[in-house]
């Protein structure tokens, strides 16, 4: 006898069976989808800042290189200000300084003379955001020949022109 409308009713077992099959799978895809949706809204809020650190990043390298040229200590302050508001959007520099090159995380500008697969210096600094390269650093790698006394004088004359 249904509870509702009072009056018994001849439903095989095996339908109502099959109906609760249906039922849980149901369910069963409604609660997949609301975790696969969960999950989208995660990973889009976290990559939704990445867009306006991509513009921010060349205006920090200009900053940068005007500071190495004027050394202002007002305008240090300001770079570390932008550091700072980088590190807690989790932005973090790639480490080039004494590394072996990672063509994961850098790209080689130019091979000169210097350690074997050495970084010597990088000329533009890379950038990492949650954990994904956004910028790689851009870097001079060493060929394992050793720079020749001629060719240091030259650069040398060159860097105090």
């Amino acid at each position: 006898m249904s509870k509702l409308t009072g009056k018994t009713t001849n439903v095989p077992k095996k339908q109502i069976l099959e109906l609760q099959d249906h039922l849980k799978r149901a369910l069963a895809d409604y609660q997949n989808l609301e975790k696969r949706h969960q999950t989208q809204k995660q990973t889009y809020l976290q990559y939704a800042n990445q867009g306006i650190i991509n513009k921010i990043l060349p205006i920090i390298d200009d900053l940068e290189r005007a500071q190495n040229h004027l050394q202002d200590q007002g305008l240090q302050m300001v770079i570390e200000q932008f550091h700072q508001i980088l590190t807690s959007e989790d932005v973090t520099p790639i480490k080039t300084k004494d590394q072996l090159f990672n063509p994961e995380t850098m790209d080689c500008i130019e091979v000169v003379a210097g350690p074997k697969n050495q970084v010597t210096k990088t000329i533009s600094q890379g950038y990492f955001y949650h954990d994904q390269v956004i910028r790689p650093a851009k870097v001079e790698v060493g060929s394992g020949e050793k720079q020749s006394p001629s060719a240091t004088a030259i650069s040398n004359k060159s860097k105090s022109i």
